[in-house]
């Protein structure tokens, strides 16, 4: 028997980060993995946001010298509107990739950080009552015999398998039952379109994407409900797959000088999320937690970002046992809520389909859960919302300011992350924001509602500002300000 301080179960995205981070920070970390799979994978698009997540796991430079197909924008055919060609900002690029090749890459940037990596499958965990006091243990099956392995923590990355998710924590959206069904296609000349874009089109039941790996290579996509199409009356996939695609008239000429290399094959994309993703020595991270909408092309960022904190909990967890609570509760609703944001994502773009509310695969897409947590402050929104807009207005009309607290404001603590850590910090809470806010556009609120009285200058209270918080721009410190101001935080004595 092996006891080691963290067992990540499964190698996707999600669990090389999680074991990357904790292995780079000194932790005894095991990975246990099902091995490679005969299975073929599917190609997906990588946003330049997650870049960002990236470079927090020490992985972004080894990603950007891989070589991998760039992503440099999307080219739309959705619902009635007009096609629209979408180039991302000039310099700015994201990653095409195949699933399989990505994470072998992230499996040997973990490995590198020194996680060590065991094939077989898990098929029993034992959890016990309270984190990092006894080991918790799994059982992984390997060349017919059981071994056991045990740790302080186990950290459940295995993706739709949900090896502990799947007790009860989470549940499937039978709403919306998705299965992708992909095709390799290659061409002998330019492709029709630009070839690093992402083609997406809807259509009356279904909707269609195209994702370039390479020069002549691009992944062509149907997702469809197997319950409404020939798939559930037992009908060849190959046959369904060319229907369908039959459906996609902007896919016409992307194909028409092609020819499939590889499959169809399918695999199933259809969303569930956990109630629960954390609990006494557990995590549920990335895909094994929360399934999100293919639509919204943030899956493997989501991953990502979702490793990063589950390491981020289970350290916090180890080193400092008495804030483990705090961390993974602070894990749980930002899971919850990353859920469910993409989740109404989702839904509005299926609202804004041709057949949404007609049809029925539209129908069923077309409303967002309502048990989610509530999201986090929206920094874009505010940026629009008239009573942020009316504060900015009234600020600019008056010579000289008079700020104080406003009665229903409070300063608490609450968790947030910091470097390493899960710790407890100063926020501010108002009715607005019960859960409380500590930063808006990089700008220090705590710092802000603090200072506020005892400058009567707008101008001079920025400057007090920018001296704790030096590069700080005055539109952003005007947009924090005026939010404080109309979500009940800061108040005008007169």
């Amino acid at each position: 028997m092996t006891t080691t301080e963290v067992i990540v179960i499964g190698a996707g995205p999600a669990g090389s980060a999680a074991a990357r981070l904790l292995a780079a920070w000194g932790h005894r970390v095991l990975v246990v993995d099902r091995g490679a799979s005969e299975a073929r994978s599917l190609a997906e698009s990588i946003p330049p946001s997650a870049q960002k997540v990236l470079g927090a796991l020490g992985m972004l430079a080894a990603i950007e010298d891989a070589g991998l197909w760039p992503w440099r924008g999307n080219t739309v055919w959705w619902g009635d509107d007009a096609p629209r060609v979408e180039p991302f900002p000039p310099a700015v690029s994201g990653y095409q990739v195949v699933r399989a090749d990505f994470d072998r890459r992230l499996r040997a940037l973990a490995a590198d950080a020194g996680a060590t990596f065991e094939t077989g499958l898990v098929r029993d965990a034992a959890i016990v009552d309270e984190p990092g006091s006894n080991p918790t243990s799994i059982t992984i099956e390997r060349d017919g015999a059981a071994h056991l392995r045990e740790a302080r923590l186990l950290i459940d990355c295995s993706g739709r398998a949900g090896v502990i998710a799947r007790r009860r924590l989470r549940r499937a959206e039978g709403r919306a039952r998705t299965v992708a069904l992909a095709g390799v296609w290659r061409a002998a000349s330019a492709w029709p379109f630009d070839p690093t874009h992402t083609l997406v089109s809807s259509y009356d039941d279904g909707w269609a994407w195209s994702v370039p790996v390479a020069a002549d290579t691009r992944y062509v996509t149907v997702m469809v409900d197997p319950e409404r199409t020939a798939l559930a009356r037992g009908v060849a996939a190959a046959d369904v797959y060319a229907a369908e695609l039959a459906k996609v008239a902007p896919f016409r000429s992307l194909i028409a000088g092609a020819v499939l290399a590889d499959g169809p094959f399918g695999a199933d994309a259809s969303p569930y999320h956990a109630d629960r993703y954390a609990g006494p020595g557990f995590l549920v991270a990335g895909d094994a937690g929360s399934f999100i909408d293919p639509l919204s092309s943030f899956g493997v960022k989501k991953a990502l970002a979702s490793g990063w904190l589950a390491a981020i909990a289970a350290h916090t967890a180890l080193t400092r046992p008495a804030m483990g609570d705090v961390a993974f509760t602070f894990f749980d609703r930002r899971e919850r809520r990353m859920a469910a944001a993409a989740d109404r994502q989702a839904a509005v773009f299926a609202r804004s389909a041709a057949s949404a509310g007609r049809h029925p695969f539209w129908g069923a897409r077309a409303i967002a859960n309502d048990d989610g947590p509530d999201q986090e402050v929206d920094v874009a929104s505010l940026a629009t919302a008239p009573d942020v807009l009316a504060a900015f207005q009234e600020l600019r009309r008056r010579s000289s300011i008079q700020l104080r607290p406003a009665p229903d404001m409070r300063i608490e603590p609450r968790a947030a992350v910091r470097g390493r850590e899960i710790v407890l910090d100063d926020h501010v809470v108002t009715p607005a924001w019960p859960d409380g806010v500590r930063y808006l556009r990089n700008i220090d609120l705590v710092a802000v509602v603090r200072a506020a009285p005892h400058h009567a200058d707008v101008g001079d209270l920025y400057g007090a500002i920018l001296a704790a918080q030096p590069g700080i721009g005055m539109p952003d410190f005007l947009g924090a300000l005026s939010s404080l101001i109309a979500r009940g935080a800061l108040a005008h004595i007169s």
